[in-house]
């Protein structure tokens, strides 16, 4: 089957340890996720994964995930200007912002990641980004008694995959 679309997967381990492509076998899928990656790497690497983007018609975004396991909330400019550089190089490109998940790090506060969440949607406002609130469907799943994280509470399940997938594809398809 012919692709149809090419899509650039930005991000940490959350990213990179999916098949993509084969979840997505009608579309072409470069997967640059980086374990253990912080929002400050991705800006460090931008530049370069943009470089070699011609030709992506979407870039979805999915990191933050290892500022929270080391306590680092203060990553939001640093997304922000990921961003506007993505929307710069890629001006006819869909940017796509996934919400951080209903991680289990016992040192969050109540209600830390939903405000976190909040603010990435209004970065993916400013910037002509589109925000996927994975959220949502992962606390939907886990209330339907579905296992979407491991038990470190931060990788995901095959059942975790599959519900960030179900929904991006509805995004892709729209």
């Amino acid at each position: 089957m012919e692709k149809t679309e090419t899509i650039l997967l930005l991000g940490d381990s959350l990213v990179e340890f999916f098949d993509w492509q084969a979840r997505f076998p009608e579309m072409a899928m470069i997967n640059r996720g980086m374990a253990g990656e912080r929002v400050r790497g991705l800006l460090e690497r931008i530049a370069g994964e943009l470089a070699a983007a011609d030709g992506v018609d979407a870039v979805v975004i999915m990191t933050g995930a290892n500022n929270l396991a080391g306590e680092d909330y203060a990553f939001l400019r640093d997304y922000e200007e990921i961003l506007r550089r993505v929307r710069e190089r890629l001006p006819g490109a869909r940017i796509v912002v996934s919400s951080l998940l209903p991680f289990r790090f016992p040192w969050l506060a109540a209600g830390a990641i939903s405000r976190l969440n909040a603010s990435l949607r209004a970065i993916a406002g400013l910037a002509g980004a589109d925000y996927l609130d994975v959220h949502a469907a992962f606390v939907a799943a886990q209330r339907a008694g579905k296992i979407c994280f491991q038990p470190d509470g931060v990788h995901l399940t095959g059942s975790g995959y599959e519900t960030w997938a179900r929904l991006l594809a509805g995004y892709l398809a729209g």
